[in-house]
């Protein structure tokens, strides 16, 4: 079940995997969808998925393209952990910007204020599970004077 209490569909048949480059992980919309409370009128449209995961993906890794997470060795754990965790929430993001442009004119404002605040949720867990990631990069370190 999802948060909305309704049943959800089986994960597995409609699961796609998005891969990752070889250095970060490869992402998956059946998590995505158990682990992100994706709403069932979205969980069907994998391509939606996919697409949303993707632009998630590419910001994100754009974002960590001048920071160096390990020295050539995959990421551990932890690193994925934030990754994952950064790629899947502006994902969530995103997919709540998706939702505001299919709600009814009736309930659009109610409805757009909840999915806004909703947006600014999701991107601050992005940028925090990012800014965490970022953290652990072996080259960042503080000196003492």
């Amino acid at each position: 079940m999802n948060l909305s209490g309704m049943p959800q569909a089986d994960l597995q048949s409609i699961n796609v995997d998005v891969p990752g480059n070889g250095y970060y992980p490869a992402l998956s919309t059946a998590y995505f969808i158990e682990h992100y409370a994706v709403a069932q009128e979205y969980a069907s449209k994998s391509a939606l998925l996919v697409e949303k995961l993707k632009r998630a993906q590419g910001e994100i890794n754009q974002e960590l393209e001048d920071v160096q997470l390990t020295h050539g060795e995959p990421l551990n754990a932890q690193q994925v952990i934030f990754y994952n965790d950064a790629v899947y929430s502006k994902a969530k993001a995103h997919l709540l910007v998706s939702k505001l442009g299919s709600t009814h004119r009736d309930s659009a404002t109610a409805q757009s204020q909840t999915a806004i605040d909703n947006y600014a949720h999701w991107q601050s867990q992005s940028i925090n599970a990012l800014r965490l990631l970022q953290s652990l990069s072996p080259n960042l370190s503080v000196e003492l004077l």
